[in-house]
């Protein structure tokens, strides 16, 4: 928590508690309870309506610089906002992107878009993946698609695996269609999933997603290996840009670049990233707010995604950081510009992103995906309408 004591030069002085990710969610519902509230919360950007709603959290809106709402990602400022009011202004984003291995696609004959107006569909990345992929069909000895490395390693994160099905959807539907409602995987007030989730469409894409992994036309494993494309025995990967200096680093002995992310009908990429906000019951707040305001703008905005290579939330910051308008970074942008989208937002998104994900890895394993969409729902209906 912060010290304010130092009256002599202004400065502040932070005690930082680190908490394992898994545990997090325990302890922000003890530490924001008690008498002793931490000042500043860090956390995954998805949470922010439910932290808002159970009073977590300190509403930004009267600290908010001029024009700020006009310079912001859209899909930020939807993630950051609750009933109306802003409660995180974003300090960095994420987008997924198909990272591709130069060297095998050109020995496969294989042309990989590199433009968002020129994006696979997941048939077209698919066909792509079955002819890049070396070996026999269920022991490849290289992928056409890495194993996951987002999550716990195995099928089925909210953040990649529902854009599978959230790709099959329209949301220049009518709102009372089910290709609308498809694609948004969850109802407005964030209440409903029986007719959002389970849709026919979302059916359908569910089991292309299966196909993935079973069959004559699987091009990638149920079983984990974290370094399959860095190692060179996969194809492509599915990845967020965290992977572009790693890459780099590793001085990998392969061309490689950055494809836009397939989509089955509508383009679209989950955004989402850890981000800071004030605590509605911190003895300092109006300090905290200005802290929040203050790291997620300006020149501390800019040295953060600078030094540490994530995108920004600002175009502003954007427009200052030419190496982010340069390939593969300028793909990655593009994306959360035009096809960004909060992953589905709730108040109970813990549940929500835990229990998705569970139906999607069984989906994966070979569960039917009817079944298990409507096992989802049944499971979730209760919970999303407290």
């Amino acid at each position: 928590m912060a010290d304010y004591t130092s009256k002599t030069n202004g400065c502040v002085t932070f005690d930082v508690t680190d908490v394992p990710f898994g545990q997090y969610a325990d302890k922000v519902s003890v530490l924001s309870s008690s008498a002793n509230a931490p000042d500043i919360y860090g956390y995954d950007m998805p949470e922010t309506a439910n932290y808002a709603s159970k009073g977590v959290l300190l509403p930004l809106d009267n600290y908010l610089p001029e024009g700020w709402k006009d310079d912001v990602l859209p899909a930020t400022l939807t993630e950051g906002s609750y009933e109306g009011k802003v409660y995180t202004m974003g300090v960095q984003q994420d987008a997924l992107g198909l990272y591709y291995n130069k060297t095998l696609t050109d020995q496969a004959g294989i042309t990989v878009p590199t433009s968002l107006d020129t994006a696979w569909t997941w048939e077209q990345a698919r066909d792509a993946m079955l002819k890049c992929q070396q070996g026999t069909p269920g022991s490849p000895t290289v992928y056409g698609l890495a194993p996951t490395q987002l999550g716990s390693g195995t099928p089925g994160p909210v953040y990649s695996d529902l854009l599978y099905l959230r790709s099959a959807g329209d949301p220049k539907a009518p709102s009372d269609s089910s290709a609308y409602k498809t694609f948004y995987a969850i109802s407005p007030d964030g209440k409903e999933v029986d007719g959002w989730l389970n849709t026919p469409e979302a059916v359908e894409a569910a089991g292309f997603y299966q196909s993935l992994y079973n069959g004559d036309k699987a091009v990638t494993s149920k079983t984990g290996r974290p370094n399959a494309f860095l190692d060179g025995k996969a194809c492509f990967d599915m990845f967020h840009a965290g992977q572009v200096q790693p890459l780099k680093d590793a001085k990998v002995p392969f061309d490689w670049g950055v494809a836009p992310l397939p989509y089955i009908k509508t383009p679209i990429v989950h955004t989402g990233a850890i981000t800071v906000a004030a605590s509605a019951k911190s003895k300092q707040a109006d300090a905290a707010a200005k802290f929040v305001v203050a790291v997620s703008t300006g020149s501390a905005a800019k040295e953060y995604n600078q030094k540490n290579g994530r995108l920004p939330t600002l175009n502003s910051v954007y427009k200052e950081l030419p190496e982010f308008q340069e390939p593969p970074q300028s793909l990655f942008y593009n994306e959360l510009e035009k096809w960004g989208q909060p992953r589905p937002p709730t108040t109970h998104f813990s549940q929500y992103s835990q229990i998705v994900e569970n139906a999607l890895k069984n989906i994966a394993y070979g569960g039917d995906p009817k079944d298990e969409l409507d096992q989802a729902v049944t499971k979730l209906s209760p919970l999303m309408s407290r």
